[in-house]
């Protein structure tokens, strides 16, 4: 299926004349020199193609070369007019004499029947032993240095030797050859019967994979291997549909429009037609546009694009047609990782752009949370690990919440389990978390919990619901409370209520809470003294909540399940919140007035 979408994706590319994926034989590579040489095939010079980043590593010059294949063992395999200077000039102690030989008779074979003045050069460079005496010194040392690819240019001519037409026909015609040793079958792709293809071609510059390359279909083990076949003839690809596979991979891998990064997890991204605009709003919502509650001011400075996409989910939420984007665009997810040589696929999905962004939405109901501005995936993970470093994340865990955001699926049950553990140990630590991104998340998991399994919902919304009667949630209301009276009455501390407690709180609690609520009322003696209207306030609120744990059940359980957690971290949070925000005279208790000097500090 992955293979079959990117062979129809590479025949739609090479028709469309605004699009730069290389034609078949041909591919992209990094070059770092280009080598002058005159019409006698003697070395007259060399242009560094290198770019300065500010760093150790140097950007090398992407450029349209002959397609390289996949070197592997101990053999020789040159390549044509582009290679590294082992190959090219032999510089190589071990096997450089062998290696320019082999470079040397493949230029040969292919240049045999070609008059055009840079292919004579090319034959005279590799006939000639002295190609570099003309070169001074400290060129020869840098060569011999050079790290990459290496390509040829001819002296006084712009371009290079291999995107001269006669000489780009001659390599076409050469690697078009029938070969006498190819390995014939059914390709499953196409149902033909045609020479297979031994190797998949290789995804160079993937982070974390090997230097050389990673491929999409490979097969290393016997195990992994049936009926005699070695290599990718186990695959059963023709060797046009993996050269275009590939070439389709690789364009989408270096297509800044076409790829998003999660951890070690690169989304690439297509669809069944040309669809520019639909391809730069997914690329939006990959990003994480915040659509709830952001204020006009800010909409204003937001791209044309963003606004667009906004007033599309307003009108799916709504019921209204859209006319601004085309619904029934299919869209194609592949999420792939390295490892080592070989790309591991981590997940694959199909969906039309209109389902896309009504899950988007969904996405957007199920985390907004009263405080918390993004919405972005990628920012709220970052809650999961540690130290807030989104390379900590489990690339699993990244998977996972990335399919539950774009197809509706239940968030993985690692995330609640991670996101709890995470509050636990980052309690005291020198950690810095954001309790409402955390929040937000652990909502999103018990709402979508309860839809899918079509049980009655929870009633969390993204602000405080004062009528609702789970333990958990009450709970962390009532935490919240305590939190806000130790504060109010002696400032700010080492450590609070909720750096020593909330672990205990929200596991615990009949071994916490009971002791933090008769504390609670030396914090309250100590208010009433200097603001009884804000004692007062914080009294309501606590008789409010005390009468929500009434009932059969004990006031506090002796442990909480990790859904009831959850909850009492929602319930935290939120009625935090709602403690810090501004009201109205009509809401004050009305023996004196709450302080509210200050807002809902960041966390």
């Amino acid at each position: 299926m992955i293979v079959q979408e990117l062979h129809r994706y590479y025949q739609r590319l090479i028709k469309d004349p605004d699009c730069d994926v290389p034609a078949r034989f041909w591919g992209k590579e990094k070059v770092g020199w280009r080598l002058i040489l005159d019409q006698d095939g003697m070395l007259v010079g060399a242009d560094p193609l290198m770019t300065d980043n500010g760093k150790k590593t140097r950007d090398f010059k992407v450029i349209r070369v002959p397609e390289h294949q996949t070197r592997s063992g101990s053999g020789f395999l040159p390549f044509f007019l582009c290679d590294n200077v082992a190959y090219l000039l032999g510089y190589d102690e071990a096997k450089g004499a062998g290696k320019r030989q082999a470079s040397a008779e493949l230029h040969r074979e292919v240049l045999k029947d070609c008059s055009d003045e840079g292919a004579l050069a090319i034959l005279r460079f590799f006939d000639r032993e002295d190609f570099d005496a003309r070169l001074s010194e400290g060129t020869v040392e840098k060569l011999r240095e050079a790290q990459g690819f290496v390509a040829f240019g001819l002296e006084g001519q712009r371009g290079f030797i291999h995107e001269r037409p006669e000489i780009a026909q001659a390599w076409t015609r050469y690697s078009a050859r029938p070969n006498p040793d190819a390995v014939w079958g059914h390709c499953v792709i196409t149902g033909e019967h045609a020479p297979l293809a031994r190797l998949f071609p290789q995804v160079t510059g993937v982070p974390g994979a090997q230097s050389a390359g990673a491929s999409l279909v490979s097969f290393n083990l016997d195990a992994f291997e049936s009926y005699g076949k070695k290599q990718s003839y186990n695959a059963s690809l023709s060797e046009e549909v993996a050269s275009n596979a590939g070439a389709a991979l690789r364009y989408l891998y270096d297509s800044l429009d076409h790829r998003v990064r999660f951890g070690d997890t690169m989304v690439l991204f297509w669809t069944d037609r040309p669809a520019e605009k639909e391809s730069a709003a997914v690329g939006i919502v990959f990003g994480g546009v915040s659509i709830p509650d952001v204020p006009a001011s800010e909409r204003a400075e937001e791209s044309e694009e963003v606004q667009q996409l906004r007033k599309t989910l307003e009108d799916i939420r709504s019921g209204r047609s859209v006319k601004e984007y085309d619904l029934e665009t299919r869209f194609y997810l592949l999420g792939i990782s390295p490892n080592a040589a070989r790309l591991a696929v981590r997940f694959f999905e199909v969906e039309t752009f209109g389902r896309i962004l009504e899950n988007y939405d969904q996405y957007l109901q199920d985390v907004a949370m009263d405080g918390v501005r993004t919405t972005s995936l990628r920012v709220l993970l970052q809650q999961t690990a540690q130290l807030g470093k989104e390379e900590n994340i489990p690339s699993t865990l990244i998977n996972g919440c990335f399919a539950a955001m774009l197809t509706g699926c239940a968030f993985p049950p690692a995330l609640l389990n991670l996101l709890l553990s995470r509050t636990r140990s980052d309690q005291a630590g020198n950690d810095r978390f954001d309790l409402g991104k955390r929040a937000a998340l652990l909502k999103a998991c018990l709402v979508r919990k309860d839809r899918l399994m079509r049980r009655e919902e929870r009633g969390l919304s993204m602000s405080l619901n004062r009528d609702r009667t789970d333990r958990g949630y009450v709970l962390g209301r009532l935490f919240a409370v305590i939190e806000r009276a130790q504060g109010a009455a002696i400032g700010d501390v080492n450590a609070s209520v909720r750096d020593r407690y909330i672990g205990g709180a929200a596991t615990t609690p009949a071994r916490v809470m009971p002791h933090l609520l008769l504390n609670m009322q030396n914090h309250l003696a100590k208010i009433r003294k200097t603001n009884a209207g804000l004692c007062g306030f914080l009294e309501k609120h606590v008789e409010e909540i005390m009468d929500l744990l009434d009932g059969d059940e004990p006031y506090f359980p002796s442990s909480l399940s990790s859904e009831q957690q959850a909850e009492f971290i929602v319930g935290y949070y939120q009625q935090r919140a709602d403690l810090w925000k501004k009201r109205s005279k009509d809401d004050l208790p009305t023996d004196g007035a709450v302080d509210q000097s200050a807002n809902l500090e960041e966390e």
